[in-house]
């Protein structure tokens, strides 16, 4: 794909692009954003006007030529200047002259806020932030077509990229037997030393060698690894969220299990374990999506929290050529893996402004429908009174894991969308294992999540 062809402004008017929240993925978006020749992002949004201020100052912009803007009117002025402006307040930045907002702000309540916010306004849309969307995105991409705008999820994050990917595959007349993502974070085994490294944490791990292959019984393999690292986390907030996203757009694909399989394996494995018992893998059928956490060397590449397709090798002479030329393929010759090895943040999320704001085009589904959710379930006694906080950089609620589940009516009080707990307070003693529900909780005021979430439920008959 030529895209300087596909994303040709012809001497037209640049996009205007507001974003909000200027820190962790947004960062490079603004930074190399303000490169583009086809983007212009004059609207910076933040809790704090002055890491705004220090976004625009870190790509040359002089102090003098930046406005912090209280008002519509004193906003109007310095735009029509052409300053660059800086808002703390979310409602008078929309009613700027943009043509698109990127929500990258991480944080369920108020993302959902500001995305409704910007809709409203008649902006599109680009969101970012996994939080809110796994709760209410299918709801918020609604009300946008309903505005006569595209809300859109962001390319650079795996949700959009894995819906790139199942759709080239597609196109492609390949036929799909499974599709996920790696996790964030490698496991990596220095067999010389015998240790496994995660992130800053190395542990010795004696006998890991003899699981490095893969054995004739693939599970039982995989089921010897997980054993042997059961002190590492092998299933992560982050990446169920993402892939229950995925599940709302593309809804021929659902969990095999509620709680994932999560494989510690290798690339070259994926096609032999991401796939059917009858074709030697793990799962129970067809049409599955699931997380792999990447086993390598320290010498060996990794799949930097990318995303995978598995296709069925259902014409011999393409996938032995395609095997010759280094092409995982499984070991029995039925299945072989496609994947793109990376998620490049914010400078990727460019993608997804340039498709909607060019092309009028979202890079996921333009009408999800809320088929499953992220919940929560304790993981320990939790004591009446305790205050639920999503914190840390991948947003997780202590003492609660997510599992993913066919959605439901939070009013049916069986079990509850995970982030919808973030900054509630728990209303009696719960028990380790126990599926948290909207009755156990004393739910935030004014909590915009919690109204746009039973609206969902009403519109789409949860």
């Amino acid at each position: 794909m030529n895209y300087d062809l596909l994303f040709s402004t012809k001497g037209e008017k640049k996009l205007e692009v507001a974003v909000i929240g200027v820190r962790g993925f947004n960062h490079s978006l603004f930074i190399y954003g303000s490169r583009n020749d086809a983007i212009s992002i004059r609207i910076l949004c933040g809790r704090t006007a002055q890491k705004c201020i220090d976004a625009y100052l870190s790509v040359g912009i002089k102090r003098e030529n930046i406005a912090l803007c209280s008002s519509t009117a004193e906003g109007l002025s310095a735009f029509e200047k052409g300053m660059y402006l800086v808002f703390t307040d979310i409602d008078t930045a929309m009613s700027m002259p943009c043509d698109l907002v990127v929500e990258g702000t991480g944080n369920p309540e108020a993302s959902a806020r500001y995305a409704l916010s910007a809709i409203e306004h008649h902006k599109h849309i680009v969101m970012v932030t996994k939080e809110s969307d796994s709760v209410v995105g299918s709801l918020l991409a609604k009300k946008a077509r309903e505005q006569g705008v595209i809300y859109s999820l962001a390319e650079g994050d795996q949700p959009a990229l894995l819906i790139g990917l199942v759709t080239w595959a597609r196109k492609a007349g390949l036929s799909i037997v499974s599709i996920g993502k790696s996790s964030e974070y490698d496991f990596i085994f220095d067999p010389e030393h015998s240790t496994m490294q995660v992130l800053d944490r190395t542990e010795e791990v004696s006998g890991f060698e003899k699981v490095w292959r893969l054995g004739e019984n693939g599970r039982q393999t995989v089921e010897q690894r997980s054993a042997l690292l059961s002190d590492f986390g092998q299933r992560a907030i982050p990446d169920l969220a993402e892939m229950s996203i995925v599940c709302n757009h593309l809804p021929e694909f659902s969990p095999d299990i509620s709680s994932f399989h999560c494989p510690i394996a290798r690339a070259v494995e994926i096609p032999d374990l991401m796939c059917p018992e009858t074709m030697g893998g793990l799962f129970s059928g067809e049409a599955r999506i699931d997380v792999i956490n990447c086993l390598r060397r320290p010498d060996e590449q990794s799949l930097e929290g990318g995303v995978y397709v598995v296709v069925a090798c259902d014409d011999e002479e393409t996938w032995q050529v395609l095997q010759d030329k280094g092409v995982p393929v499984s070991r029995n010759k039925k299945t072989a893996l496609i994947y793109y090895p990376a998620h490049y943040l914010g400078f990727e999320a460019l993608f997804s402004v340039l498709s909607v704001g060019l092309l009028g085009l979202p890079t996921s589904s333009p009408d999800p429908k809320p088929r499953y959710d992220l919940v929560a379930r304790s993981v320990k006694p939790m004591t009446k009174g305790t205050e639920l906080q999503a914190k840390g950089h991948h947003h997780i609620i202590e003492g609660f894991e997510g599992i993913l589940l066919p959605a439901q009516g939070i009013s049916a009080h069986t079990q509850l969308p995970y982030y919808l707990a973030d900054g509630a307070r728990l209303k009696e003693d719960i028990p380790a294992g126990t599926l948290l529900n909207a009755d156990m909780l004393e739910r935030p005021d004014d909590a915009i999540l919690w109204k746009l979430r039973e609206e969902q439920d009403t519109i789409f008959a949860l």
